[in-house]
């Protein structure tokens, strides 16, 4: 009996071993492909940065910090951008032993122009917390931006809006822009000073980052030239490649 004990805690071991090991390689796999396609690019990769993880107040980034691994910098489609794996980790209780992680896909593209706060994130019960977070009011689809068609009705089965403008909000989502993040799936993003924060759960990854970066793209190309004039805080720092 006790001989079986050992063996089954001997496979254990194994076991874990094993996963563990697995993990390694593909992490080191995952840098590697994606060294070489940031290298096809023109673009940078670093191994990390810790500033990325405070520049910006509110979602996704947590209050405790965390740590921004790998970091790529680059232009695509005529606008800079900063791209990185957010990581970092939760205690769900006082007296947990373990902490749960949470990894982000994270991509920040610099405005023309500074804005107000304005947030396009999932229509769940998160939306609303993210919002008071975010200190902003909930904002309705405005009937320019087809809210009483189809597309806007589908678009307020998919995302919840939180802007501290309305006039702004209804700028920003004319029909063009509700019609792309329509037909495509859900992802979650806000204005912030100067800058575009889009976020994802998951890796780094480099057709996950050149899918957010087309979305990227495909809602600013969209974005009237006024929304960039609306005005917003003017003391927010700007970003880019050659952040640090």
């Amino acid at each position: 009996m006790e001989a079986l004990v050992v063996l089954l805690f001997a496979a254990l071991a194994a076991g874990v071993l094993v996963v563990v090991q697995y993990a390694r390689f593909a992490a080191r796999r995952r840098v590697a492909d994606l060294r070489g396609f940031v290298r096809s690019r023109g673009w940078q990769l670093t191994a990390s940065d810790g500033g990325l993880t405070r520049r910006w107040p509110g979602p996704p980034f947590h209050p405790g910090g965390g740590v921004a691994r790998p970091v790529v910098r680059g232009t695509h489609r005529g606008r800079e951008f900063t791209g990185f794996e957010y990581l970092y980790e939760v205690t769900p209780s006082a007296s947990a032993k373990t902490a749960i992680p949470h990894r982000h896909l994270v991509v920040v593209v610099p405005l023309p122009g500074a804005v107000p706060d304005f947030a396009v994130t999932r229509q769940n019960a998160v939306a609303g917390a993210l919002a008071r977070v975010l200190d902003l009011p909930g904002a309705e689809v405005p009937e320019t931006a087809g809210g009483a068609g189809p597309a806007g009705s589908e678009f307020g089965r998919r995302f919840h809006v939180a802007c501290a403008d309305p006039l702004f909000a209804a700028t920003v989502l004319q029909p063009l822009v509700v019609q792309r993040l329509v037909e495509g799936p859900v992802w979650e993003w806000r204005l912030s000073g100067t800058d575009m924060i889009a976020w994802d759960g998951g890796h780094l990854t480099p057709d996950r980052l050149l899918t957010r970066l087309d979305a990227i793209a495909d809602v600013l190309d969209r974005v009237p030239a006024e929304a960039w004039r609306h005005g917003g805080p003017r003391d927010a720092p700007r970003t880019g490649p050659a952040a640090s």
